[in-house]
């Protein structure tokens, strides 16, 4: 799985406000039908549920939704060695991580 296929868009939205903004992430854990995980910078780390047709979140009343298609469960990880970052991906298959 590539660092490409991580990528999405995560929209947010303040408590009274109507607009919506966006901001790039990255899906670092899915689980199809149930959640996402995603990372924002300056932010961390956002768990959003699924909710019959996208992701959501609810956080003091700011409105978080993503719409990210999950074809297999997967974790990813950051991993830096000498200085260049990348994107460990685990696949979950009978229970058990496998490197991808």
């Amino acid at each position: 799985m590539d660092e490409e296929n991580l990528k999405t868009i995560v929209k947010y939205k303040a408590k009274g406000n109507k607009n919506f903004k966006n901001y790039d992430a990255i899906v670092t854990e899915a689980v199809k039908g149930k959640y996402i995980t995603v990372e924002m910078d300056m932010v961390g780390y956002i768990v959003l549920l699924w909710d019959s047709f996208m992701f959501v979140s609810d956080i003091f009343g700011n409105t978080i939704t993503c719409d990210y298609k999950v074809t297999r469960d997967f974790t990813a990880k950051k991993v830096t060695t000498g200085g260049k970052s990348s994107l460990v991906v685990k696949r979950k298959q009978s229970g058990k991580l496998k490197i991808l």
